[in-house]
């Protein structure tokens, strides 16, 4: 499965700062957290971007492996990646997401829209 759309970093106490950070679910104690696959900081926004080209699932795969997470089950772990792409299927370029813990869930957890937003500075005509 491929995608073009990620989510990055979003700080809303700075909603113009930029961020190439791609995020990636995953669980923290049980509590689902985006981890930047970057950084390996974790999040609790992030906002959904064009990469600019084609991401794989085994791309993302590779750069969470790199982070030095313990990953349990690698099939299982591939599938949570797909079930990712496919959640942001649903959401537009600019919407600043937030998880939703949903332990009945396949994956977990669902993502959310929520009221923030990722302003950008303009410099518009006078």
């Amino acid at each position: 499965m491929k995608t073009k759309k990620l989510l990055v970093a979003f700080n809303p106490d700075k909603p113009t700062a930029k961020s190439c950070d791609f995020l990636l679910p995953i669980f923290v104690d049980s509590v689902p957290k985006f981890l930047g696959l970057s950084s390996y900081k974790l999040f609790d926004y992030g906002v959904v971007v064009m990469t600019g080209k084609e991401v794989t699932v085994n791309e993302v795969f590779v750069k969470l492996v790199d982070s030095g997470r313990k990953i349990e089950n690698v099939d299982q772990t591939l599938v949570s990646i797909a079930k990712y792409f496919e959640l942001l299927k649903e959401f537009k370029i600019s919407n600043v997401l937030r998880l939703v813990d949903e332990s009945l869930a396949c994956t977990g957890y669902s993502l959310e829209k929520t009221g923030l937003r990722a302003s950008e500075k303009k410099n518009g005509l006078p």
